[in-house]
Protein backbone atom coordinates (compact mmCIF):
# COMPACT_ATOMS: atom_id res chain seq x y z
CA UNK A 1 0.00 0.00 0.00
CA UNK A 2 2.72 2.49 0.95
CA UNK A 3 4.18 2.59 -2.91
CA UNK A 4 0.64 2.57 -4.28
CA UNK A 5 -0.50 5.87 -1.87
CA UNK A 6 3.33 7.40 -2.72
CA UNK A 7 2.78 6.88 -6.58
CA UNK A 8 -0.59 8.85 -6.47
CA UNK A 9 0.82 11.61 -4.27
CA UNK A 10 3.98 11.72 -6.78
CA UNK A 11 1.44 12.78 -9.37
CA UNK A 12 0.04 15.64 -7.70
CA UNK A 13 3.00 17.74 -5.83
CA UNK A 14 5.74 17.54 -8.47
CA UNK A 15 5.54 19.18 -12.27
CA UNK A 16 8.24 16.93 -14.14
CA UNK A 17 7.74 18.89 -17.14
CA UNK A 18 8.76 22.48 -15.53
CA UNK A 19 11.94 20.49 -14.11
CA UNK A 20 15.15 21.60 -14.76
CA UNK A 21 18.40 19.68 -13.40
CA UNK A 22 20.52 21.55 -10.96
CA UNK A 23 23.84 20.35 -9.15
CA UNK A 24 24.38 20.51 -5.58
CA UNK A 25 27.14 20.75 -2.96
CA UNK A 26 28.80 17.78 -1.46
CA UNK A 27 26.54 18.60 1.71
CA UNK A 28 23.20 18.75 0.53
CA UNK A 29 23.65 15.64 -1.47
CA UNK A 30 25.01 13.74 1.50
CA UNK A 31 21.67 15.17 4.05
CA UNK A 32 19.66 13.49 0.91
CA UNK A 33 21.13 10.07 1.75
CA UNK A 34 21.04 10.11 5.05
CA UNK A 35 17.88 11.20 5.19
CA UNK A 36 16.81 8.36 2.41
CA UNK A 37 18.43 5.49 4.53
CA UNK A 38 16.63 6.40 7.87
CA UNK A 39 13.26 5.83 5.73
CA UNK A 40 14.51 3.01 3.70
CA UNK A 41 17.03 0.93 5.42
CA UNK A 42 18.68 -1.76 3.57
CA UNK A 43 17.30 0.06 0.51
CA UNK A 44 20.63 0.98 -1.05
CA UNK A 45 20.68 4.09 -3.60
CA UNK A 46 22.04 3.31 -7.41
CA UNK A 47 22.48 7.28 -8.20
CA UNK A 48 20.97 10.89 -7.27
CA UNK A 49 19.25 13.52 -9.39
CA UNK A 50 18.46 16.92 -8.26
CA UNK A 51 15.99 19.17 -9.81
CA UNK A 52 14.76 22.80 -9.65
CA UNK A 53 10.77 22.71 -9.59
CA UNK A 54 7.97 25.36 -9.51
CA UNK A 55 6.22 25.53 -6.64
CA UNK A 56 3.01 24.04 -6.79
CA UNK A 57 0.32 26.74 -5.98
CA UNK A 58 2.99 29.14 -5.05
CA UNK A 59 6.29 31.47 -6.70
CA UNK A 60 9.24 30.27 -7.07
CA UNK A 61 10.88 27.39 -7.25
CA UNK A 62 11.99 23.92 -4.50
CA UNK A 63 15.20 21.96 -5.19
CA UNK A 64 13.83 18.05 -5.68
CA UNK A 65 16.34 15.02 -4.59
CA UNK A 66 15.42 11.86 -6.37
CA UNK A 67 17.18 8.40 -5.03
CA UNK A 68 17.04 5.95 -7.40
CA UNK A 69 17.09 2.19 -6.76
CA UNK A 70 19.19 -0.47 -8.51
CA UNK A 71 17.63 -1.68 -11.70
CA UNK A 72 16.19 -4.88 -11.78
CA UNK A 73 15.06 -7.28 -14.48
CA UNK A 74 11.07 -7.52 -15.81
CA UNK A 75 9.91 -9.78 -18.27
CA UNK A 76 12.04 -10.28 -21.07
CA UNK A 77 14.16 -7.47 -22.44
CA UNK A 78 12.30 -5.03 -19.89
CA UNK A 79 14.38 -3.11 -17.14
CA UNK A 80 12.66 -1.17 -14.09
CA UNK A 81 13.33 1.20 -11.95
CA UNK A 82 11.88 3.57 -9.37
CA UNK A 83 13.11 7.26 -7.52
CA UNK A 84 11.75 8.43 -4.36
CA UNK A 85 11.14 12.30 -4.31
CA UNK A 86 12.24 14.22 -1.68
CA UNK A 87 11.78 18.02 -1.28
CA UNK A 88 14.25 20.75 0.30
CA UNK A 89 12.49 22.84 2.60
CA UNK A 90 14.85 25.51 4.21
CA UNK A 91 18.20 27.15 3.87
CA UNK A 92 21.55 26.10 5.37
CA UNK A 93 21.42 24.56 8.92
CA UNK A 94 18.12 24.65 8.83
CA UNK A 95 17.39 22.80 5.64
CA UNK A 96 15.40 19.61 5.97
CA UNK A 97 14.33 17.02 3.68
CA UNK A 98 10.66 15.69 3.08
CA UNK A 99 9.22 12.57 1.56
CA UNK A 100 7.45 13.66 -1.83
CA UNK A 101 6.42 10.10 -3.34
CA UNK A 102 7.14 7.66 -5.64
CA UNK A 103 8.05 7.57 -9.43
CA UNK A 104 8.33 4.31 -11.45
CA UNK A 105 11.16 3.96 -15.42
CA UNK A 106 11.00 1.39 -17.37
CA UNK A 107 13.43 0.65 -20.71
CA UNK A 108 14.42 -1.83 -22.78
CA UNK A 109 18.04 -3.63 -22.28
CA UNK A 110 18.43 -7.36 -23.31
CA UNK A 111 21.98 -7.46 -21.25
CA UNK A 112 22.78 -6.74 -18.08
CA UNK A 113 19.95 -4.06 -16.88
CA UNK A 114 22.30 -1.14 -16.41
CA UNK A 115 20.73 2.32 -15.38
CA UNK A 116 20.26 5.16 -18.55
CA UNK A 117 20.10 8.22 -18.40
CA UNK A 118 16.56 9.10 -19.45
CA UNK A 119 14.19 6.25 -18.59
CA UNK A 120 10.24 5.84 -19.19
CA UNK A 121 8.23 7.27 -16.52
CA UNK A 122 5.23 5.24 -15.95
CA UNK A 123 2.38 7.57 -15.00
CA UNK A 124 0.40 4.31 -14.52
CA UNK A 125 1.28 1.03 -13.22
CA UNK A 126 1.30 -1.45 -16.23
CA UNK A 127 1.96 -4.98 -15.93
CA UNK A 128 4.90 -6.06 -17.49
CA UNK A 129 4.39 -7.90 -20.62
CA UNK A 130 1.92 -4.95 -22.24
CA UNK A 131 4.56 -2.64 -21.10
CA UNK A 132 7.65 -4.21 -23.27
CA UNK A 133 5.34 -4.56 -25.99
CA UNK A 134 4.31 -0.98 -26.36
CA UNK A 135 7.94 0.17 -25.49
CA UNK A 136 9.17 -2.13 -28.59
CA UNK A 137 7.06 -0.73 -31.39
CA UNK A 138 7.57 2.87 -29.99
CA UNK A 139 9.66 3.91 -33.23
CA UNK A 140 6.71 2.71 -35.57
CA UNK A 141 4.09 4.27 -33.58
CA UNK A 142 5.70 7.65 -33.69
CA UNK A 143 5.98 7.43 -37.42
CA UNK A 144 2.18 6.47 -37.43
CA UNK A 145 1.00 9.14 -35.47
CA UNK A 146 3.01 11.73 -37.14
CA UNK A 147 0.41 10.99 -40.11
CA UNK A 148 -2.32 11.41 -37.61
CA UNK A 149 -0.75 15.05 -36.41
CA UNK A 150 -1.57 16.51 -39.81
CA UNK A 151 -5.32 15.91 -39.00
CA UNK A 152 -5.09 17.52 -35.70
CA UNK A 153 -4.62 21.45 -35.10
CA UNK A 154 -2.72 21.72 -32.21
CA UNK A 155 -0.59 18.46 -33.60
CA UNK A 156 0.41 19.90 -37.17
CA UNK A 157 3.06 22.69 -35.96
CA UNK A 158 4.94 19.56 -34.48
CA UNK A 159 4.95 16.79 -36.80
CA UNK A 160 8.36 17.32 -37.99
CA UNK A 161 10.07 17.66 -34.79
CA UNK A 162 12.41 15.03 -32.91
CA UNK A 163 10.61 13.42 -30.39
CA UNK A 164 11.56 11.11 -27.51
CA UNK A 165 9.51 8.55 -25.28
CA UNK A 166 8.78 10.53 -22.24
CA UNK A 167 6.54 8.11 -20.43
CA UNK A 168 4.07 6.00 -20.94
CA UNK A 169 0.01 6.17 -19.48
CA UNK A 170 -3.25 4.58 -19.52
CA UNK A 171 -6.44 7.21 -19.99
CA UNK A 172 -9.10 8.11 -22.12
CA UNK A 173 -8.30 10.37 -25.38
CA UNK A 174 -11.42 12.07 -24.95
CA UNK A 175 -14.64 11.91 -22.28
CA UNK A 176 -16.01 8.62 -22.30
CA UNK A 177 -13.77 7.18 -24.62
CA UNK A 178 -12.56 3.89 -24.05
CA UNK A 179 -9.30 3.34 -21.82
CA UNK A 180 -6.02 2.88 -23.74
CA UNK A 181 -2.34 2.62 -23.28
CA UNK A 182 -0.79 6.18 -24.21
CA UNK A 183 2.92 6.82 -25.38
CA UNK A 184 4.10 10.38 -24.56
CA UNK A 185 6.08 11.69 -26.33
CA UNK A 186 8.79 15.19 -25.47
CA UNK A 187 9.96 17.12 -28.69
CA UNK A 188 13.81 18.97 -28.49
CA UNK A 189 11.04 21.65 -28.20
CA UNK A 190 9.64 20.96 -24.76
CA UNK A 191 5.99 20.16 -26.32
CA UNK A 192 4.25 16.71 -25.83
CA UNK A 193 2.44 14.14 -28.03
CA UNK A 194 0.39 11.73 -26.46
CA UNK A 195 -0.11 9.20 -28.45
CA UNK A 196 -3.06 6.70 -28.36
CA UNK A 197 -2.80 3.07 -28.82
CA UNK A 198 -4.81 0.43 -30.36
CA UNK A 199 -4.19 -3.41 -29.61
CA UNK A 200 -4.94 -5.82 -32.43
CA UNK A 201 -4.33 -9.46 -31.51
CA UNK A 202 -0.68 -8.85 -30.49
CA UNK A 203 0.28 -5.44 -32.42
CA UNK A 204 -0.16 -1.94 -31.73
CA UNK A 205 -1.51 0.53 -34.06
CA UNK A 206 -1.33 4.38 -33.34
CA UNK A 207 -5.45 5.02 -32.94
CA UNK A 208 -5.30 8.83 -32.13
CA UNK A 209 -3.29 11.68 -31.23
CA UNK A 210 -3.74 14.88 -28.76
CA UNK A 211 -1.00 17.46 -27.89
CA UNK A 212 -1.49 18.44 -24.81
CA UNK A 213 0.63 21.60 -23.22
CA UNK A 214 2.40 19.41 -20.42
CA UNK A 215 3.06 15.80 -19.58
Amino acid sequence: MRSVALFTVSAVCISASAAEVVAVDAQQRASLLEFYAQQYPGEPAARTVFESVPVVGGRGSEVVGSVETSPYRGHGALCRTQRTKFVLHGEGKQARWQEAGMEYYAWLDRGTCRAVAEPVRMLQRIPDVELEGVLLYQKPLLERARLLMAGNTACAPLRALKFTLAAVDVGAAAPRAEERYALVFKSDRDSYARVWLRKSGAQYDAWNVTCPPVL
